[in-house]
């Protein structure tokens, strides 16, 4: 995996050993380090080693190729089973790798050599009879464009002048503006139920949690401001690179969390 740029070595599966290709003098990151991902610059490195229990994200996935050199390769290793293999190679497809392939337990995967959605037109060579219809073509333009000079150079008919338009015929701008004073604002009523909740709104437009709430309503208002957020997708924990978009620890250092106390992987 030899490249101009550098080497990332992004070691996050502590069952699967270092691999031997990583270079003296290439990055080395743990799962503390995933973060720093964000602030690289675009093509930095020239090559990316990773060993991961899981697969990425899609938009981890959307960093790393961002940070790669064009025709850089990837590499993974994991000690997951099938599943998180199958879980790689199509997370290197979605995040826009080609070349993905499974080779003695390892994935890898290349970032192109062409930008990503570039385009290119091709010209179309013209045969005779193509060429012969856009000369006709071209001719019958010209000679459209000559009438339609003509055309407008003879007075219309149906020109007006200056003094075809009396004053009575247009509107006063300032019955307009009084028009719009005498309208009267009619305030919204606060006593109607949303028809997406079940909870009943009191009076003032107060919405009150029913007994037997199915809306989800008595949740938010029972819920304690101060707990710390749960993790739906149970990855929260492992840091970046397996974090959703929306994750509330986006950004902070991977830990694990028990008894609502949180501890720091360093």
């Amino acid at each position: 995996m030899a490249s101009a740029g550098k080497m990332l070595c992004l070691h996050l599966d502590p069952k699967v050993p270092v691999p031997s290709g990583v270079s003296k003098d290439a990055e080395r990151w743990e799962a503390k380090d995933q973060n720093k991902l964000a602030g690289v610059s675009e093509r930095h490195f020239g090559a990316v080693l990773v060993t991961t229990p899981k697969p990425f994200s899609g938009q981890y996935m959307a960093q790393l190729l961002r940070a790669m050199e064009p025709g850089s390769k990837i590499e993974f290793h994991t000690s997951g089973d099938a599943g998180t293999v199958e879980g790689i190679e199509k997370s290197l497809l979605f995040g826009g790798f080609v070349e993905v392939k499974t080779s003695g337990g390892a994935v890898s995967g290349s970032k192109p050599a062409y930008k990503v959605g570039a385009a290119r037109k091709f010209k179309k060579k013209k045969t005779a009879t193509q060429a012969k219809d856009a000369e006709a073509k071209a001719k019958e333009e010209k000679s459209s464009e000559k009438k339609s000079e003509k055309s407008s150079e003879k007075k219309s008919v149906w020109a007006l002048g200056d003094d075809d338009l009396a004053e009575d015929d247009l509107v006063d701008e300032d019955d307009i503006l009084d028009a719009e004073i005498d309208k009267v604002d009619v305030a919204a009523p606060t006593n109607v139920r949303d028809k997406n909740k079940d909870c009943e709104v009191g009076p003032g437009g107060k919405r009150r949690a029913c007994k037997n709430c199915t809306c989800g309503f008595k949740d938010e208002v029972e819920k304690d401001p101060e707990a710390a957020p749960k993790s739906a997708c149970g990855n929260c924990g492992l840091g970046d690179a397996f974090r959703c978009s929306t994750c509330p620890y986006l950004g902070k250092p991977a830990f694990t969390s028990k008894d609502n106390v949180v501890k720091l992987v360093l």
